[in-house]
């Protein structure tokens, strides 16, 4: 059986180069859920893009409705695709890839294998993906879907979530939360510039003692030795 769901809602362009202003690594330091697991690698060193997921699901070995999903797809999205348990064949590779990068798509981001990663490099299209494999899948007709609810990297991805994909790793971020996370990653990334200031120019400046470390494990050691050997 295909589906082939309606486009979502773009997340608007300011949010999406307000979070393309952040990092993974920085959300990562006030939010712990959304991220997919470390198994999902850039294949294109440096690359960071920030978009609207548009979800494909194939858990067959059939590229039908991967290559379909380019049909609707629009500048500014992310194709997030769900492979299941077909780890072993492609369904993406250089010519998808070419045409992506013509349509404006920022980046793939696929729960198993790509294909042709160099054609991919060449088109500037970033790849984040499991594995890299020679064996493509065929056009087989075993069905599909487009813009369901999928899994990708181990989180739970809807059509229209927000996309940001960074050296670090991928996260997801449901619409309804996007600006609250923005505004939490701009209070961080300018406390972080301060640090990093005084860590440059101030060599009395200590790291344990400015992040807390020095005095939660000074009390454990203290409380530790008020207590004696048990």
């Amino acid at each position: 059986m295909f589906i082939a769901n309606p486009m979502p809602e773009p997340i608007p362009v300011e949010l999406a180069d307000r979070l393309l202003e952040t990092s993974t690594g920085t959300i990562g330091h006030f939010r712990d859920t959304g991220f997919m697991d470390c198994g999902m690698i850039a294949r294109m060193a440096g690359a960071k893009v920030a978009g609207t997921a548009v979800t494909v699901r194939v858990t067959v070995p059939d590229s039908a409705i991967a290559h379909y999903a380019l049909k609707d797809i629009r500048p500014g999205d992310i194709l997030v695709i769900e492979r299941g348990a077909d780890q072993h064949t492609a369904c993406w590779g250089g010519m998808t890839s070419a045409a992506a990068a013509k349509l404006g798509v920022r980046a793939v981001i696929i729960d198993g294998a790509g294909h042709d990663i160099a054609v991919a490099r060449a088109a500037g299209l970033p790849i984040w993906c499991r594995r890299v494999t020679p064996i493509t899948t065929k056009h087989r007709g075993l069905g599909g879907a487009i813009n369901v609810a999928v899994s990708c990297g181990g989180v739970a991805i809807n059509p229209g979530d927000a996309i940001l994909a960074d050296d670090n790793g991928v996260l997801v971020l449901p619409r309804a939360e996007l600006e609250d996370v923005l505004t939490r990653a701009t209070a961080f990334e300018e406390r972080k510039a301060a640090i990093f200031e005084r860590i440059a120019t101030d060599p009395t400046f200590s790291v344990p003692e400015s992040s807390g470390a020095a005095r939660i494990v000074e009390a454990a050691l203290a409380a530790q030795s008020a207590t004696g050997p048990t």
